[in-house]
């Protein structure tokens, strides 16, 4: 968000200097940018003691799952003794909305500002999750998944892919979280669920 809003300032000073774009419009809109990345904390990414009970084992945001030809779904994954729950956070259908409101009033500077709204949102999501201790807790939108009904279950560079109920399940992630998560992972999802039960991923 910060760097968005340095982005915005810096063209806004382009324009204003070549066209005569006003500046102070520009400028309201990076200083908002601003202020969304001072008010919104960073996301912690992957989380190996997020819960001081010991009932959350891992947690892991933000993962992407596809559910259809063009369609997505943003999940925080949070991994206990029994089960993975995936907790959905704001969709990118209202990342879309956001951006184009936000096109729609300042052009090129205001869509950049709803990919910050967006992240605004994500956080505010995974807040209420932590402050209320809800990573077990099944709201609209999650899913529940027992270890016991995951099958050829696969840890690579950028997806956990498994088979649940008969139907396949691919959780991009980004490649950096493999190594970080694979030991945790490879602890938890019972040995005869994996593809290759005796090898190790990451």
């Amino acid at each position: 968000m910060f760097v968005i809003g340095i982005v915005v300032i810096a063209w806004g000073v382009f324009f204003w200097r070549v066209i005569g774009y006003p500046i102070w419009f520009s400028g309201a809109i990076g200083i908002f940018n601003f202020i969304l990345g001072v008010i919104t904390p960073k996301s912690r990414k992957v989380d190996l003691q997020p819960d001081a009970s010991g009932a959350v084992k891992l947690v892991v945001d933000r993962v992407r799952l596809r559910t259809g030809r063009l369609r997505f779904s943003d999940y925080e994954l949070v991994f206990s003794d029994n089960e993975l729950v995936m907790k959905k956070l704001p969709s990118l259908g209202l990342a879309f909305l956001a951006t184009m409101v936000t096109f729609a009033f300042g052009g090129f500077f205001g869509g950049l500002t709803g990919v910050s709204v967006m992240e605004f949102l994500n956080q505010r999501k995974r807040d209420k999750i932590r402050d209320a201790n809800e990573f077990t807790t099944i709201a609209s939108g999650d899913r529940e998944i027992p270890y016991q009904s995951m099958s050829q279950v696969q840890l690579d560079g950028e997806s956990l892919k498994m088979s649940v109920g008969g139907q396949p399940l691919v959780l991009s992630l980004a490649p950096e979280y493999t190594h970080l998560i694979a030991p945790r992972v490879r602890e938890l999802i019972p040995d005869e669920c994996w593809v290759h039960p005796r090898s190790y991923y990451g």
